[in-house]
């Protein structure tokens, strides 16, 4: 079976487009502007597949500066990219987990240790054939966002809204259009926060801050669409999550150390909520 990407329409004019279960993006079309937010790790060909779903000129919108969300920018080089500053020079960091220390490299890496997990009905083999041949730049120049920004596509606004745990720059973009939260990997069915030093909390605390600030705002959304794992989901794992970091923060909620699959690190469950918040790899 030939490996193609998903397309699903989660609204009207909205659609998730999986890139081959390893990670979504979502395409949101306005009346003058359509929004790509995110672009996959750029295995395949994301364009083709937008192309197909609209004509509107392309704005890319990065929910965070990881490889696995900002690899296909290089389908989009008359694209305006956007992201928020505190990401700034992140893939770099990301290129210490590229065996070769190339951008190729990474999506390799990124096959070959999620791909029998996340899509174990294609062959690794065949998902590692739709790397680019040649080594795309993973630099690119930006449009910084910040908290509280609009992008207007034309009779339809998505908010920003920073929400830093996982990264620092990490947004979210609220389309109220829908009612659907567009999270990223501020809020999947599993979330990882690094190791930190000593096991400090401080991105447990910061991811509590971010969960809490989402939560009060939770009349203004009623689903999540996000990075991983899942397409459209309810906005009450954004609850679960707050109540999870307020137990790992006052001692109520203790994890354990576990290896699962590609992850591996103390992690705590509660209810749709899994957190990985020592996380090793």
């Amino acid at each position: 079976m030939k490996p193609q990407h998903n397309v699903i329409e989660i609204a009207p004019r909205s659609w998730c487009i999986s890139e081959y279960k390893l990670v979504n993006a979502f395409l949101i079309e306005g009346e003058t502007t359509a929004a790509l937010i995110d672009t996959g790790c750029g295995i395949g060909n994301i364009a083709q597949v937008v192309k197909s779903l609209t004509d509107k000129p392309i704005v890319i919108l990065l929910t965070h500066n990881h490889f696995d969300h900002n690899g296909g920018l290089y389908h989009f080089p008359q694209s305006e990219v956007y992201m928020h500053p505190a990401d700034d020079g992140l893939w770099q960091s990301m290129m210490k987990m590229s065996p070769d220390g190339s951008y190729n490299g990474l999506r390799s890496f990124y096959i070959k240790s999620r791909g029998a997990v996340r899509c174990p009905e294609y062959k690794v083999e065949d998902l590692l054939a739709l790397i680019p041949r040649d080594n795309p730049s993973p630099e690119f120049q930006y449009t910084a966002v910040n908290h509280g920004d609009k992008i207007d596509l034309g009779g339809r606004i998505l908010t920003v809204i920073h929400t830093p745990g996982h990264t620092e720059g990490g947004v979210c973009y609220l389309d109220e259009n829908s009612g659907i939260l567009f999270s990223g990997d501020t809020v999947n069915n599993s979330i990882i926060l690094m190791r930190q030093p000593d096991n400090d909390t401080v991105l447990i605390k910061r991811y509590h801050d971010t969960v809490k600030k989402l939560w009060e705002e939770e009349k203004s959304y009623t689903a999540l669409a996000i990075g991983h794992d899942g397409t459209v989901i309810p906005k009450q794992i954004v609850k679960d999550y707050l109540d999870l970091t307020t137990g790992l923060l006052n001692g109520t909620i203790t994890g354990e150390y576990k290896e699962t699959g590609f992850r591996k690190g103390d992690v705590a469950n509660l209810g749709m909520a899994e957190l990985w918040y020592q996380c090793d790899a």
